[in-house]
């Protein structure tokens, strides 16, 4: 059961991490095509898709 303490916790690192994901997307328009950015969660989600579910791959 979450506490108050981790509650707030949870609730300021969630903000932080969606600031810091928009200052990266702001970061990411004015630089080349070139440059590539990796995508964690979506990386993570595709190889979870390849190695659990085989039939993915087709």
């Amino acid at each position: 059961m979450l506490t108050a303490i981790n509650y707030a916790l949870l609730e300021s690192v969630l903000t932080a991490s969606e600031a810091a994901k928009k200052l990266l997307t702001t970061a990411q328009v004015p630089l080349s095509p070139e440059i590539l950015f990796i995508e964690i969660r979506e990386t993570a989600a595709t190889l979870d898709c390849f190695v659990y579910d085989p039939s993915c791959q087709e």
